[in-house]
């Protein structure tokens, strides 16, 4: 998912009504509105399953 106000992408972990609980490898999870977010790409998928293959690894 994508969270349009940061550019951030990361994984849903929690839906909370309209608010999801997102998160990213070695970042603190953060909160957004499901009004500021819209599916990663592809690409942006990719990039996010590499950095959790990436932290797993570590």
């Amino acid at each position: 998912m994508q969270d349009t106000t940061s550019g951030r992408i990361g994984r849903i972990t929690a839906v909370n009504g309209d608010c999801l609980v997102l998160t990213r490898p070695g970042h603190d999870p953060w909160d957004a509105l499901t009004s500021w977010c819209m599916p990663a790409t592809p690409v942006e998928r990719r990039d996010l399953e590499d950095r959790e293959q990436e932290a797993a690894a570590a």
